[in-house]
């Protein structure tokens, strides 16, 4: 996290708030923000809190925390699930960019997921009026990642992008700076993360934390079943027999089961986005392909996977994990662009 005394001039912002991961550009100054959506509280009292940690302190003590304390995650399955703690977190991501009225004067855009209910778009409402920001403006994370992948939205070239989150999964089918169809499934990385633990629990009876499960997925996970590309990594984590900490050897083969139902619901999410795709816009898909961008993207094989099972050649964007933010930044910095976006 970057502090300094430029930011306090600066005021206009984008947040890209995600269940992962919240990044912050500041208008002028650039990504100052790069965080895990992770905060640490410590019960002092039975009605008292403290917050310990926020971030990647807070990560960092993913099941490590004594029973005082708890790791909280406040978005799930991409939108506010704990409206205080998530305030909590962007008010002290935020700390350094000035005083609240600063920014009162500022201009901001969070990012959200498209298909959400209107509860769920006015929780995000509400929490620019906690941070005391002024005018406040709301953009697709699809559009964003779009526009952040250099892609001209305004076009009537339609184009179709995956956005595969921490909490969320969607396709958005862009054309004439709007999204034409879209679809979201409440799937993500952190998901697929859950379901590792649970997958080497009752098959293995090996019990490992969040943070191995992720380095795990990362590490050896692939969506195609390879018999010559099979991966391993040594973790350590419980026997579940013994009840005693063990190491254990976990290959690409091991963790494929569950990485295979995630992916499953990837191509089916991709597969109704194309079932009612218009005609027209179908052919610009053929000829340009299918787009993948978020965290879940980098998922090993997954292209390949993905174009073998639709027939359609799919490729992942430059900078997946900065797609969106990205497309925050050039719509923050370019209000005419903003302005020629279709509402969502």
């Amino acid at each position: 996290m970057e502090n300094g005394q430029a930011l306090r001039r600066i005021t206009d912002f984008y947040i890209d708030l995600g269940t992962a991961n919240t990044l912050v550009y500041i208008k002028g100054s650039g990504l100052v923000i790069n965080e895990p959506t992770v905060l640490t509280v410590q019960q002092k009292t039975s009605k008292f809190f403290e917050h310990s940690a926020f971030g990647k302190n807070a990560k960092e003590m993913l099941g490590k925390t004594p029973l005082s304390m708890h790791s909280i995650r406040p978005l799930k399955e991409g939108v506010i699930s704990d409206f205080e703690q998530a305030c909590k977190l962007v008010e002290f991501f935020m700390k350094n960019i000035g005083q609240k009225g600063a920014l009162r004067k500022a201009r901001s855009i969070i990012s959200l997921p498209c298909q959400v209910t209107r509860h769920e778009k006015q929780a995000i409402r509400d929490l620019g009026k906690s941070l005391g920001v002024g005018g406040l403006d709301l953009i697709t994370e699809p559009m964003a990642a779009a526009i952040g992948s250099g892609f001209d939205v305004l076009e009537s070239k339609g184009k179709m992008v995956v956005d595969i989150g921490g909490g969320t999964s969607e396709t958005a089918i862009i054309s004439l700076g709007g999204i034409v169809s879209s679809q979201a499934e409440r799937v993500g990385g952190v998901g697929l993360d859950e379901a590792i633990i649970d997958h080497l629990k009752f098959k293995y009876h090996f019990y490992i934390g969040e943070q191995t499960a992720e380095n795990l997925k990362i590490l050896v996970g692939s969506a195609l079943a390879d018999s010559e590309d099979v991966r391993e990594c040594e973790i350590g984590g419980i026997d579940l027999k013994t009840g005693l900490p063990r190491k254990m050897v976990v290959t690409s083969v091991m963790i494929f089961p569950p990485i295979n139902q995630f992916v499953k619901k990837i191509i089916s999410l991709v597969s109704k986005a194309l079932e009612e795709c218009l005609p027209e816009i179908s052919g610009d898909l053929s000829e340009d392909g299918i787009f993948l961008t978020g965290g879940g993207s980098l998922l090993r094989k997954l292209p390949e996977r993905i174009s073998k099972e639709i027939g359609i050649k799919v490729a992942r964007t430059t900078h997946p994990l900065y797609s969106v933010s990205a497309g925050g930044a050039k719509v923050l910095e370019d209000h005419k662009l903003f302005d020629r976006l279709q509402a969502g």
